[in-house]
């Protein structure tokens, strides 16, 4: 089964727990993520496949100083 289209899928906002639970679970199970968007106070990322190649869906929310922390500087799980 595939991934809806892009335009279908609907990004959680400020999911429960924080973005970095999110990010952290979805490493956990195999997958990647991908900082898409960022601004000084928000940003979306995208949730990948286990191989990288397909986005599964998005997460967005406060860029705050725990996800700063977490990402130090990473635009990606593969940095």
């Amino acid at each position: 089964m595939s991934a809806p289209p892009e335009d279908h899928r609907r990004p959680e906002s400020e999911p429960p727990g924080g973005l970095v639970e999110v990010l952290q679970r979805w490493e956990l199970a195999g997958g990647h993520w991908k900082v898409l968007r960022s601004s000084d106070t928000w940003m979306d990322i995208g949730l990948y496949s286990c191989d990288g190649a397909e986005q599964m869906s998005h997460v967005s929310g406060a860029r705050t100083s725990v996800l700063r922390g977490y990402l130090a500087g990473r635009t990606s799980s593969a940095d």
